[in-house]
Order: C-alpha cells, then structure tokens, then sequence
C-alpha cells in the first residue's frame, strides 16, 4: 500500500482506463509543442499516463522517453506503444537518468500540481532542471489558484443547446465562486487543495505570480505563459489553468 493516496487513485483500474481513452492535443499544448519543440530533439514525457500526448511527441523526437510514477500507467503505454521507451520514474527522483540528458521535458495537463508537498514540488524542479540541457525547453501546466467561474462550451451546441449549456455554466460558476473565495489558497495564489476529480485527489494550485518564482530559483527562465486548455480565454477568472514554456538557463547567464 502506498502512502501516496493521488498515486492509488492513477493505479486504480477505472482511472487507467480514463487516461487509456485520452486522445488529442489541448490547443495550447499545440501551440506550445509546435512553438518551443523542434524536429530531431531527445524529449521526455513526464507525467505520461495512457499515452495521449506520445503520438505527437514521439512523432518529431529523435528519442522519445515515456515516464510515470503509476506502474499501472506504464504497462498500458508499453502495451499500445510497443516500439517507444517507457519507464517507472517518480518526478521527484529521476536518478534513473543522466544530467543534461534531454532537450526537452515535457509535464502536461497538471501532472505537477498532483505532488502534495512544497519540498516534493521544489525537488521535482530541481530534477527536471538537471536532466536538461543548457538551453533546453520545459513545458508543463498547472491548475488556476483564482480561477471564479467556467465559459460556456458552445462548440457543437445549436439553439436551446446553446442556452442550456449558458444556463449550466452559471449554475458551476456560481458553485465554483463560492467554494474558491473561501479557500485559504485564494488570497495567496497558491497552496494545496481537495479537487474532486477521481473520486478526490490533492492537488497543488498557483497563479503565474507564484510560479514563476518556483522556476527562476532552479535556472528555468519563463518564455511565455498561455491560458489552458486554449490560449484565447482572455479572462483570468475563468481560466482553468495555465500552461508554461520555460527555458534552463546556461552557466554564463
């Protein structure tokens, strides 16, 4: 048994399964991905779970490396992805690779916020510093500390389906607002809260304002920070979370 309770929940047959049927890009992940991550670089993939962004990734990588904390995890990604590298790894301590190993690292769709300590948050920093190049891309998202209320889902919608989904959002936006502004992670912009997601899990929240200090103190320089999971949610309040390109400084920086 493990002491991790989010690590049980990313082992537990249902939750496997959900990430197994995962498909496709956020349209900030391609944007991102196609910004800051060239043809021909070594990538790893923290944070991997059923493989939803190895496609893309492994596609344009000259060596594509799959990783994931969840044993379970990596046996569904060795299985649909028979020719690609895959491994155990804890993103807190990732002896398993080399310094400066990779080109880029890649923690998509909040993998980070689900590590439930400050101290585990720092040396998961430091880790993905190490193993990266000088110059080399990080890319990774993570939950809206401050987020108050969620936009319409229009797409597909036509007539009353595009009022009923306005009706709807109101109604999580009203739901969501309340719970928010009483977190002890509110005012601050970060800390650790219970999401609801999977049955409830532990997660980390942050605002760009607390993030980018995490990384400027482990040599990671922010390139750009987009809205998830589309850059064009301009409202800071309904934004579910952010996604961040960030770069290892070198030596002589």
């Amino acid at each position: 048994m493990t002491a991790d309770p989010n690590l049980e929940k990313y082992n537990e047959p249902e939750v496997v399964d959900y990430y197994k049927k995962a498909e496709g890009l956020q349209p900030s992940e391609a944007y991102l991905f196609k910004r800051y991550l060239k043809p021909g670089m070594s990538i790893l993939d923290i944070g991997v779970g059923g493989g939803r962004t190895t496609p893309y990734l492994s596609k344009i990588a000259a060596r594509y490396v799959g990783a994931d904390y969840s044993n379970a995890m990596v046996e569904v990604c060795k299985k649909r992805f028979p020719a690609l590298e895959f491994c155990h790894a804890d993103a807190t301590d990732m002896r398993v690779f080399q310094d400066n190993e990779f080109d880029a690292v890649v923690f998509s769709f909040n993998g980070i916020d689900a590590i439930r300590s400050h101290e585990e948050r720092a040396k998961c920093l430091k880790e993905i510093a190490r193993i990266l190049k000088s110059g080399g891309i990080f890319i990774f998202s993570s939950h809206n500390a401050r987020v108050l209320g969620v936009w319409p889902q229009y797409r597909g919608a036509r007539g009353y389906q595009m009022a009923w989904r306005t009706i709807r959002a109101f109604g999580k936006s009203l739901s969501l607002f309340w719970r928010q502004v009483r977190r002890a992670t509110y005012a601050p912009g970060q800390g650790f809260v219970k999401d609801p997601v999977h049955g409830g899990m532990d997660h980390y929240v942050s605002i760009p304002e607390t993030m980018t200090p995490q990384l400027q103190a482990v040599a990671l320089n922010v390139l750009e920070i987009v809205a998830g999971p589309s850059r064009k949610i301009r409202i800071r309040a309904i934004v579910p979370w952010y996604y961040y390109a960030c770069t290892k400084r070198s030596d002589n920086e």
